[in-house]
């Protein structure tokens, strides 16, 4: 069952303060049009960066100084060129899973919970996705060629009905490209090698 999949802190009730109704209003602010004024934007790279700023907008706090460490988690620039003030965590998707999740055992695993499942368990499950996360959580995609590493970030920022499947849905907001109302279902519809190909889900906080 999905609920195995998840790997939950019980000794502790993770980033409570998380808002998530601020995390979707800058998610929905922001998916189209980056935003400039605060940030840098990496053109053909910027999913991670964008998922970064609407966990900050979420209310999530800066951790650490050193941008090459996975303990840290910080953006301090709006130049993307300044690359050392600019967490690896904040802008790549495979040290962001190290950040908020880990890798092989090794990570902050800042997140309330964590799963790792196939696309076709999360078709599968999809009813119980939609019922276990909220707007504010975030979704990584591994490349099963590439050692299952992750290579994209969404975050949810809707959940309702959609009339082009029948069924009910969770919406996701991304950059590169740029993109409101993606719908999860058939992204992962459309994944080839839906059996090894994995999806790494972050619920933010406990609720």
């Amino acid at each position: 069952m999905l609920e195995n999949c998840i790997k939950r802190d019980l000794m502790s009730d993770s980033n409570l303060n998380y808002d998530r109704e601020a995390a979707k209003n800058y998610a929905e602010e922001y998916a189209l049009t980056p935003n400039t004024k605060e940030y840098p934007y990496f053109e053909n790279d910027d999913s991670t960066n964008f998922v970064s700023q609407v966990l900050k907008a979420g209310g999530m706090e800066d951790e650490g100084i050193e941008w090459g460490e996975f303990q840290s988690w910080f953006c301090n620039t709006r130049d993307e060129n300044e690359i050392t003030e600019i967490a690896i965590t904040w802008r790549s998707a495979r040290y962001f899973k190290k950040h908020w999740s880990n890798e092989n055992g090794i990570g902050t695993n800042r997140a309330f919970a964590i799963a790792k499942i196939t696309v076709q368990q999360a078709l599968d499950n999809f009813q119980r996705l939609y019922s276990l996360l909220k707007e504010g959580d975030v979704i990584q995609y591994g490349d099963s060629s590439k050692d299952d590493i992750p290579y994209h970030s969404q975050v949810i920022h809707d959940k309702g009905f959609n009339w082009k499947i029948n069924k009910y849905d969770i919406f996701m907001a991304q950059h590169s490209e740029n993109s409101l109302y993606v719908s999860l279902y058939k992204y992962l519809d459309k994944l080839d090698d839906k059996d090894r190909r994995l999806v790494y889900i972050y619920k933010v906080k406990n609720d």
